[in-house]
């Protein structure tokens, strides 16, 4: 083949095409340039559309969130924090060695590990090197053992302190520690979520100072958020400004900042939801929720594991000794009604001991039913007369709900008087001396273990919560089994065997659990856990929150790598 006459053969191609183009008419270049620009549309199109398919979305970095609380927090501080306020602000700023995760199980925080024993009596853990206070100094040991120390003396009045006792501690080395207990505790690694205080910052303060200390407002943890600033009027703090921890064990979080800022009642908070001044709203009733205007997918929930129950006293009313009488008192009572009126039905009924029960009726609701086992028992044919007080808090919701249980018990021939105590009183004057006939309280029940402590013979003097003076033998042998056997198959036989218990005996009224009520109006992604164990749970996933998002092939998208050019340009 001759190659220089190929050659100048393909250079001949170009000047052919040239002549080829100039003999079109002026119609048929229009089309020509029609079709080019068609099949160039068409190949773009394919391209991007095949490229989408390999495509993820992203969260990215940047952005801020504004919210709305009621109240005022006193303290920011793991150790001491007890109300709402205090739970919130503690959540976003400290960090425990492990945390609740979207399923509420535990989830590695700061820890690298956690290694239980064979006997179960011995956790060892070992902290994780990138574990950072927001002041820059490295989580030790030592920090652990200094709170967890602080929350097991009695002078500092932790409202841990019961959780902690009989704890020991073994150092290690700085970042590695063992934990002693005198006997197994399946729910030990729920311990492990409380926040970590810096034991530099607070070293120097004696017992009387802690409480008084300004680090309770200014506080400084390890954390997915650290304070930058608080605004205050007449040294009462009312908005706090947190910007992201970039050394965030779980990676830094992609909101740079969050606004919280406090108001003293529902309706100035509703205000500034409603004039713009926040975007995000929590704490209010269920009843204030339709005058916010939102939609309904502006209004996040998750069932809260408060149970809200009825507890009878036998020994104050001596009918209610009778099981018949107690039976009708449960049948008579619309719990569906009174989460629907009530609650708006922001919150479930229940008919167990634990909220999160799957398979179990939610109501037992049946008025002929009702009428016919009391007509039925000894108390009402003694006297045909049945009369008993209901001592509850004064607050709306439970003025609501015991006035819509005296209702369904006069229904049933029950005469009913209500007893309405400030919640100070309730607990000094009703609770602590077992003063009450039957009693609208609520309890946390996060697992059916914690029904030791309501329900326990042992648990019946106070300080004990088994405030209904309940006793059975092998009630207490299944609560024992629920409070210290890890054995599932065991633990499940236990806690059936409770719950049948409870549907036959009726010590209580189990009614209804209310839901986490979160309401947000920008444009930000909020995930909330599945469950959630107190209402500060709905910052356990912060860190993933976003506004921001993009579409990046994954074999090319490393998180650490963008964090480290986010971290280094802010």
């Amino acid at each position: 083949m001759d190659i220089n006459n190929s050659t100048r053969g393909l250079k001949a191609i170009p000047s052919t095409l040239k002549a080829l183009y100039r003999t079109l008419s002026p119609e048929r270049v229009i089309v020509f340039w029609l079709l080019i620009s068609i099949s160039t549309i068409l190949f773009f199109s394919a391209l991007i559309s095949f490229n989408s398919r390999f495509l993820t979305t992203v969260p990215s970095y940047g952005g801020d969130i504004t919210e709305g609380i009621i109240g005022t927090p006193r303290f920011i501080n793991p150790v001491l924090a007890t109300s709402e306020q205090d739970e919130d602000l503690t959540a976003l700023v400290y960090a425990g060695l492990t945390k609740k995760g979207e399923l509420g199980t535990n989830e590695l925080d700061m820890a690298e590990s956690v290694t239980e024993n064979e006997n179960k009596l011995h956790y060892t853990v070992v902290l994780k090197s990138t574990a950072r206070f927001h002041n820059g100094t490295n989580v030790t040991v030592d920090d652990i053992i200094y709170t967890i120390n602080l929350i097991q003396n009695p002078n500092i009045k932790s409202p841990h302190r019961i959780e902690w006792e009989g704890i020991t501690m073994e150092k290690i080395s700085a970042t590695e520690m063992v934990f002693s207990l005198k006997k197994p505790y399946p729910l030990f690694m729920d311990n492990l979520t409380i926040g970590i205080l810096p034991k530099n910052v607070w070293k120097n303060l004696n017992d009387e100072q802690f409480s008084l200390s300004a680090y309770n407002i200014n506080a400084i943890g390890s954390g997915p958020y650290k304070i930058k600033d608080i605004k205050s009027t007449s040294g009462i703090p009312h908005t706090f400004i947190l910007e992201a921890h970039k050394s965030y064990t779980l990676g830094r979080p992609y909101i740079d900042m969050l606004t919280i800022s406090t108001y003293q009642s529902e309706r100035y908070a509703i205000a500034a939801f409603n004039n713009g001044d926040i975007d995000r709203i929590h704490g209010l009733s269920p009843e204030s929720i339709t005058s916010l205007g939102v939609s309904p997918s502006q209004i996040h929930t998750s069932l809260l594991p408060r149970t809200f129950t009825v507890f009878f006293n036998a020994n104050k009313a001596p009918a209610l000794s009778e099981k018949k009488v107690r039976q009708a008192l449960s049948h008579a009572i619309n719990k569906e009604a009174i989460v629907q009126t009530v609650l708006n039905n922001y919150g479930k009924a229940i008919n167990a001991p634990y909220p999160f029960d799957e398979d179990v009726a939610s109501s037992t609701y049946d008025k002929d039913l009702a009428i016919t086992l009391l007509k039925g028992s000894k108390a009402f044919k003694a006297s045909e007369t049945i009369e008993i007080t209901l001592a509850t808090a004064n607050t709306d919701e439970m003025r609501k709900v015991a006035e819509m249980i005296k209702t369904d018990w006069e229904a049933i021939g029950v005469q009913t008087t209500l007893a309405v105590y400030e919640v100070s009183d309730l607990n000094q004057s009703v609770i602590r001396e077992r003063n009450f006939q039957a009693l609208l309280y609520g309890s946390i029940t996060e697992t059916p273990s914690d029904l030791y402590a309501f329900w326990h013979s042992s648990q019946r003097n106070y300080p004990g919560l088994n405030i209904s003076n309940y006793v059975s033998n092998e009630l207490d042998k299944n609560l024992e089994i629920l409070r210290t056997d890890s054995d599932i198959l065991k633990t499940a036989a236990a806690y059936d065997e409770v719950r049948q218990e409870f549907a036959d005996e009726v010590p209580g009224i189990f009614l209804f659990a209310p839901s986490l009520i979160y309401i947000s109006k920008d444009k930000a992604t909020t995930l909330l856990p599945s469950v959630s164990y107190t209402n500060a749970s709905r910052f356990a996933l912060v860190h993933m929150w976003h506004r921001y998002s993009e579409r990046v092939w994954p074999k090319t998208y490393y998180k650490q790598v963008i964090q480290i050019v986010e971290n280094t340009i802010h």
